[in-house]
């Protein structure tokens, strides 16, 4: 693929019409975001209830085989599915409806666990992908449907429900591997004669061993949120975002933050794709951060504080993006902690203090976990 070339040439060049720091390059198929990390100077805070609303606090049923492992949820516009051991379903309430297969080796059975889950509420399914196997199909019963067989091993794997009805994965792609693909698209009813087709690209392919024979592929990442309608992805290896155009079976190049390597030094980035904005996350090295672009005012900011303005004006709790929502799950006991934390450190104004201190008395450490949700504005 040609993107890399494309996206340094635009990294080189000086020329733009607005005073803008961030830069468009148009192709023949994507438009690609710029930014110089270099360049983004100005900060700002920023509330959630400017990227979301419908704010709602979850309490999960406490009936015993309702508990389960905070993680990264699946949600919808009436479920939540959590959990690995196995998967548990909810409604947005938090009423526990069944669980979603069981553990084990057998048909419709995980035994690594579960990696990705996807509820597809229109269709009546749950998509679920486990560590290095395959995706699996149930109903919102939680009643095995399908396996969906991709030809090889998916590492990783990560699941969309395209706007056309069709699915979609991405996955850690490896090198070695002996059917090498990034991505794949496939129709949701599976049927007899239906296909999966294939898309690939080297640069989001990486080594599973290190030149000294050591087994590093897995700690890579694919990083995605479903949080806008087109397939949005990026790797732990690559700079670039990427969106799965399924419907032309491609991979176009979306968005790139440009930063100079010694200030990069062992950091990543992390991605996060809203409809209006992109988070780029940098983590780890010397000069970690935030930087919030808009899409389109093209413009960006580095983010100061991330304040949850619908929870006690809290900083950076809830602010988990996936599946159209911004979340925070906690244990119990961990969100008393949070709050106390943040009570401790000056962060609650005195005037919310009763009435945190109140929430906090509602906690209790043999309940379920409790989870914070607001939707993301289109």
């Amino acid at each position: 693929m040609k993107y890399l070339c494309v996206i340094a040439a635009a990294l080189v060049c000086a020329a733009c019409s607005k005073p803008l720091n961030v830069k468009v390059l148009e192709t023949d198929s994507s438009r690609i975001l710029v930014v110089d990390e270099g360049n983004v100077t100005e900060e700002r805070d920023i509330k959630l209830s400017d990227f979301a609303d419908d704010f709602r606090i979850v309490r999960f049923d406490n009936d015993e085989k309702a508990f389960f492992s905070p993680g990264l949820p699946a949600i919808s516009e009436n479920y939540i599915a959590a959990g690995n051991d196995p998967v548990k379903l909810f409604d947005r309430n938090g009423k526990y409806l069944c669980d979603v297969g069981a553990i084990g080796n057998g048909p419709g059975e995980y035994a690594v666990g579960v990696y990705d889950r996807l509820i597809d509420e229109s269709d009546g399914k749950i998509y679920l992908t486990d560590f290095v196997r395959s995706a699996k199909c149930y109903d919102l019963q939680g009643n095995f449907l399908y396996d969906v067989e991709l030809g090889g091993r998916l590492n990783k794997g990560k699941l969309f429900k395209n706007t056309d009805g069709a699915m979609s994965i991405v996955h850690l792609c490896f090198k070695n591997d002996a059917s090498p693909f990034v991505a794949a698209s496939f129709n949701s009813t599976m049927g007899e004669g239906d296909t999966v087709r294939y898309a690939f690209a080297p640069q989001l392919s990486c080594d599973f061993d290190s030149p000294e024979g050591e087994a590093i592929g897995f700690n890579n990442e694919v990083w995605s949120f479903r949080c806008v309608p087109t397939p949005s992805f990026h790797t732990t290896f690559n700079d670039t975002l990427y969106h799965y155009d399924a419907t032309a079976n491609r991979l176009d190049a979306a968005f790139v933050l440009d930063m100079d390597r010694e200030r990069k030094g062992d950091g990543y980035f992390v991605y996060q794709e809203l409809p209006g904005h992109i988070i780029a996350n940098i983590v780890g090295g010397n000069n970690r951060g935030k930087i919030l672009v808009d899409k389109n005012t093209l413009e960006a900011w580095r983010i100061s504080r991330r304040v949850n303005d619908f929870f006690f004006n809290t900083e950076n709790m809830g602010w988990n993006m996936r599946d159209g929502y911004a979340f925070g799950m906690y244990e119990p006991l961990e969100l008393q902690e949070e709050l106390q934390k943040a009570i401790d450190e000056g962060e609650i104004e005195d005037g919310l203090l009763p009435e945190v201190t109140g929430f906090m008395a509602t906690l209790h450490e043999n309940d379920n976990n409790v989870m914070i949700v607001a939707r993301l504005k289109k």
